[in-house]
């Protein structure tokens, strides 16, 4: 059996795992996400039954009870179509007003299908009504499976955590985990990276519809590259570059108006 300190780090949560104490016999219990786990914002809508809708990527309604992905790789969809009325004739039309970008959508395999084990977590980046439907700007955060056309999936809705409360003054560590930086703006604005390795990607989640953030960052003993996401905007178009001198200390700092579709980006170098 191996010691506490050799076992694997756990995974992170989706929010979408069932409270044991309140799965029934038909796995229909009620998901962490809607009971204190992060994220905490309020659900507008839990679990409503759609069927994907994979035969078309087109920016239209899907139709009655169903909800469209604009990529036919579903997991790199940028956008959501999802029709107002559930597939139980559930109208969640008066959700799309309220619904606020930062905020997230759940798609998972229905209670009692054998697609349970697939689901997907996006952020939302814009929200759009049209005519009978509407139209989700989406960054995908986490997923397992693939979903075929037709499968019977349940959708939920929830706002963006809630910032009272949270120290937004503290300072947290980055993890970089196999060369991925992942930087949860719940935990507050002030970060520190201090990579051992290069960095070829980024995670950032549970952002609010606008915020700022600073990021220290400590260059290795021996020079680490830092690769920036696509959503980093720079000044003329000339993505900053970090010192590479041993311990050399550069601050980052980034802005998004959009919930994280965009960050506006400035490298500062070689703080004494």
């Amino acid at each position: 059996m191996p010691k506490i300190s050799e076992m694997a780090a756990p995974a992170a949560l989706s929010g979408l795992e069932l409270i044991p104490g309140l799965q029934g016999a038909a796995n229909a219990g009620m998901p962490l996400l809607a009971l204190g786990g992060l994220p905490r914002g309020n659900v507008l809508q839990l679990r409503r039954p759609y069927a994907a809708d994979l035969s078309a990527t087109t920016d239209a309604d899907p139709g009655a009870g169903k909800l469209r992905w604009n990529n036919a790789a579903p997991a790199s969809a940028t956008m959501l179509y999802i029709d107002n009325a559930a597939s139980d004739a559930t109208d969640i039309s008066a959700s799309w007003a309220t619904l606020a970008v930062g905020g997230y959508v759940y798609v998972q395999g229905s209670a009692d299908g054998s697609h349970r084990a697939n689901w997907q977590k996006w952020q939302i980046t814009s929200v759009t009504t049209a005519s009978g439907y509407a139209k989700l700007g989406v960054s995908l955060q986490a997923s397992a499976g693939v979903f075929a056309d037709t499968d019977a999936v349940e959708l939920t809705l929830q706002q963006p955590t809630p910032s009272p409360g949270v120290d937004r003054n503290k300072v947290n560590a980055i993890v970089v985990t196999s060369g991925n930086a992942a930087l949860d703006c719940s935990l507050g604005d002030y970060f520190t990276l201090a990579p051992t390795a290069n960095v070829t990607g980024w995670t950032i989640s549970n952002v609010p519809p606008a915020c700022s953030l600073m990021i220290d960052i400590t260059q290795d003993t021996t020079a680490r590259t830092i690769a920036w996401p696509t959503s980093f905007k720079w000044a003329n178009g000339s993505p900053g570059a970090v010192s590479t001198a041993a311990s050399a200390k550069d601050v980052l700092a980034v802005t998004t108006f959009d919930g994280g579709a965009t960050w506006r980006a400035t490298l500062a170098k070689a703080f004494a």
